[in-house]
């Protein structure tokens, strides 16, 4: 179909001249369909631009400006803050899920857990040093080896669980908690190549009546234990302190703690929590326990070649 009949230069001007006047009332005065009159009035008055001299983008505007983007990614690639804080401190208005929604297209950034650590002095790093560098060729030792210690878990959430945004660019950050505090319940557990011992779900305060552990932390080293171990006939390895990245079963905590919080649980009593970590620990099998028993020598050299500091066991 044809279009209608050309525009001449002078029914041109007069439409641009009524540009203020609506739409419905210039066609009925030139007889124009009200699409040809947009034609008309937009093409004349050209794109329009903002103060900066730039055309405005069309459709929505964005809910952040540019250098709330860039405040933004700069915030989290720091490591030390929620997204939560970036939006109070930096008075973003747009909506916290929103700023998570444009951190996450980044290449470079990951909302990851933050790695608890212990303090460690300059006396911890030597006694680390020393320990892989004695055992670090003994595979033999570590097959016969009894890998022990105790856990707390909380009702509420697991115990030192903390996620930011990360920068992958950048070493992983981690933050310092204490090794004594409280909590919901508290267990202790044991394995070797062969298998694994029962759950203990200790009560009341724990001292040295209470518990046994090789490591030096110290609960564990204590006259009593010590006494108790020497009368049982119990061979004992020297274990540096503070070195949770050196004994294995920290990764068995670690995966009952997935299993126990998985989804965000949480439970409202404490007979709930010790049923869902025996339930944990009793689907740990044999054949994952002994590839911990396996890494030893490989987290002996990572503890050697981070010069007796954390490493990423």
């Amino acid at each position: 179909m044809g279009g209608g009949k050309a525009l001449g230069e002078l029914e041109h001007w007069w439409i641009v001249g009524l540009h203020d006047v609506p739409l419905r009332e210039i066609s009925r005065k030139t007889g124009r369909s009200r699409t040809c009159l947009r034609k008309v009035i937009k093409e004349e008055r050209g794109p329009r631009t903002d103060e900066s001299g730039e055309r405005p983008r069309a459709g929505r505007q964005p809910s952040l400006s540019e250098r709330e983007v860039r405040l933004l990614v700069r915030a989290a690639a720091k490591g030390d803050c929620f997204t939560r804080e970036i939006k109070t401190r930096f008075r973003i208005k747009a909506s916290v899920r929103m700023n998570q929604r444009l951190l996450k297209t980044g290449d470079h950034l990951v909302y990851t857990k933050m790695v608890r650590t212990l303090p460690l002095t300059a006396a911890h790093k030597t006694a680390h040093m020393n320990w892989p560098e004695e055992h670090i060729l003994k595979q033999d030792k570590w097959i016969s080896t009894i890998f022990s210690d105790g856990k707390k878990f909380n009702i509420d959430d697991p115990d030192g669980f903390k996620y930011l945004w990360r920068d992958m660019r950048r070493p992983a950050q981690s933050y310092v908690h204490r090794q004594n505090g409280g909590g919901n319940i508290m267990v202790w557990g044991a394995f070797s190549a062969a298998g694994k011992s029962k759950l203990a779900i200790l009560r009341g305060r724990q001292n040295s009546d209470f518990v046994f552990q090789q490591d030096n932390a110290s609960i564990h080293a204590s006259r009593e234990t010590k006494q108790l171990l020497e009368e049982n006939e119990v061979s004992t390895m020297v274990w540096p302190a503070r070195s949770p990245d050196c004994n294995p079963i920290e990764s068995v905590w670690s995966a009952m703690a997935a299993k126990v919080y998985a989804h965000g649980r949480q439970y409202r009593t404490v007979a709930e929590l010790e049923e869902a970590v025996l339930a944990a620990w009793d689907v740990i099998g044999k054949e994952y326990l002994l590839k911990l028993v396996e890494s030893m020598p490989r987290r002996c050299l990572a503890v050697i070649k981070q010069k007796g500091g954390l490493t990423k066991y």
